[in-house]
């Protein structure tokens, strides 16, 4: 097949590959793949902002902290968060937003020129900087593909990742890419995966189509440690309307006031949790799944009748265009929403300069677990994350390389080489030996459109905001059952890397015999703490699957 050789091969081009790409330094050379187009991805549909705590010269008086912000973070990870990955996201956020500014993202500004603030669920200051009212998201990918425009990256555009090369020592040497209907061989001394999430799991989600965890499932195969994948964040408020993807009603429209209630016009939070219709994420989505379950409701209401109207078209102007498409007038109506998929907080396992346990492979942004999240990701932490550890990895890997540096966003020291832990033996799960790019087995050809179908609808059933032991076993030997031998195509690819990625969730969902976080176990209702642990897996020799724990520190122990 045709081959390429670059110095450094990075796979996705959201928040975290474009930002990855413009932090090395231009010693080497350097190609950025992306699978649809540049620009395209989850990064363009993020709304609310970026939490960051910025100098008082830049957004006015606050009485807040990296500090505060760090504790926002731990709370909200219910005990999960890695507080030294953490703290290097708290303590660079600032570095960070500076950084995007310097390459022109255009922030909302509070008057005399000072930057606008909001609150969102589970923050305990107001500290969300926002673009475009509630097109942050948007905004922040203009400005990182101009910029990597300007700089001159190379880029293939619609080249999907079918699997990474590795060599007899383990370590990543490149990748096959498949260009339209050629494969490509790209050799390269590190590979940096920014592929995103996999959203596309579920029925409901917000994430768009590309959403299908091909770095993840790759990783995997090439036998890399992925870490937390029981934990998956259901937004509480999707719209409610028959679309895939479902459009996000960002929580920033309740930290302006608005108020979700049922059908009846009741206070879906009232007592709840103290921070009421701004508790983390997790909370508000088990209160509304309980409620609905409760009345044999399919959706719930957003109440944002009370905000003024000219606030909410200055603040929420995608919104508010999304919900007149689908005939809803949120400035006089309330608007139907319901909970979905919306992110994953594993990934591959990696140090906070973004290694992973293979040598030669890097993972940021989605795609990676740096332990930030935990059990349940602060809203708002998501882009910060992708740019603070591009900026960390685009550092690693010049220094691996003996390249001059770039720019450091912030301080802080490397971390070590992510492993699977200390903890009990591990346990011998059965897998299905996937070959590269998933198309595997032997048989009859299945159809990808069918079987991701029944694998959507599975997980949602089985392994969505709700889980057991009884709907986790009913959910693994279903997606054994779904055809193991697919077309070798994208479409093909993608659905072996979704019934993957399923498989390894499911098995550490139904390990985890507690509720902590996004992970809510109905015959185990409370958190224990001998799980205060992060689960991994791993592909073992036999093409199975091994699990591990690994230890989570205390933010005492850190810091001592």
């Amino acid at each position: 097949m045709p081959a390429a050789e670059v110095d450094v091969l990075v796979v996705g081009s959201g928040v975290a590959g474009l930002s990855t790409a413009l932090a090395l330094p231009g010693s080497g050379s350097v190609l950025l793949a992306t699978k649809g187009t540049l620009g395209e991805g989850a990064t363009r549909y993020a709304q609310g902002g970026i939490a960051a705590v910025t100098p008082a010269g830049l957004a006015g008086p606050l009485d807040d902290s990296a500090g505060s912000h760090l504790d926002d973070t731990l709370a909200a990870g219910a005990g999960l968060c890695d507080p030294a990955a953490v703290r290097v996201l708290v303590e660079e956020a600032d570095a960070a937003v500076a950084h995007l500014r310097r390459l022109g993202v255009r922030f909302d500004q509070a008057g005399a020129g000072l930057l606008a603030r909001t609150l969102e669920g589970g923050h305990s200051r107001p500290r969300i900087l926002h673009a475009g009212g509630d097109a942050t998201g948007a905004e922040i990918e203009r400005a990182l593909v101009a910029a990597s425009r300007d700089a001159g990256v190379r880029v293939a555009e619609h080249a999907f990742l079918v699997d990474l090369l590795t060599g007899a020592d383990g370590a990543v040497g490149g990748a096959v890419l498949a260009v339209g209907s050629e494969l490509s061989l790209v050799r390269a001394k590190a590979v940096v995966l920014a592929s995103g999430g996999a959203g596309q799991l579920w029925t409901d989600t917000t994430n768009p189509a590309l959403s299908t965890g091909d770095g993840q499932a790759a990783a995997l195969r090439a036998g890399a440690v992925l870490a937390d994948l029981e934990f998956v964040q259901f937004h509480p408020t999707a719209l409610h309307v028959p679309v895939d993807p479902r459009p996000l009603i960002s929580e920033a429209m309740r930290g302006e006031g608005a108020v979700l209630r049922d059908l009846d016009g009741e206070p879906v939070m009232a007592g709840q949790h103290p921070r009421g219709d701004l508790a983390p994420r997790d909370v508000v989505t088990r209160a509304m799944a309980a409620r609905m379950a409760a009345t044999g409701a399919e959706h719930l209401w957003l109440d944002a009748t009370a905000v003024p109207a000219e606030r909410l078209e200055r603040r929420f102007p995608t919104i508010l265009a999304r919900c007149r498409a689908a005939g809803i007038e949120p400035t006089s109506d309330p608007i139907p929403v319901s909970p979905a998929a919306h992110y994953l907080m594993g990934g591959i396992l990696t140090d906070l300069d973004g290694r992973t346990s293979l040598p030669g492979l890097y993972a940021v942004g989605e795609a990676a677990c740096t332990g930030v999240h935990g059990a349940n990701r602060l809203a708002s932490n998501s882009l910060l994350e992708g740019i603070v550890f591009a900026a960390r990895i685009g550092r690693a890997v010049a220094g691996a390389a003996g390249w001059p540096a770039a720019p450091a966003l912030g301080g802080g020291s490397p971390g070590a080489r992510p492993g699977q832990g200390a903890g009990p033996a591990p346990a011998a799960v059965t897998g299905d030996g996937a070959a590269p790019g998933g198309a595997t087995g032997s048989g009859a050809v299945g159809d990808p459109a069918a079987t991701r179908a029944a694998l959507r609808r599975e997980m949602t059933d089985r392994a969505g905001v709700l889980r057991s032991a009884e709907g986790l076993a009913a959910a693994a030997a279903a997606i054994a059952a779904l055809p193991t031998s697919l077309p070798a195509r994208p479409e093909g690819w993608e659905t072996a890397n979704l019934v993957q990625l399923a498989t390894a969730l499911v098995e550490l969902a139904a390990r985890r015999e507690e509720s902590r976080g996004a992970h809510w176990r109905e015959d185990f209702p409370d958190p224990l703490e001998a799980w205060r642990v992060r689960q991994t897996i791993a592909r073992a020799p036999d093409g199975g699957l091994v699990t591990g724990v690994v230890p989570v520190p205390s933010l005492a122990e850190v810091v001592r």
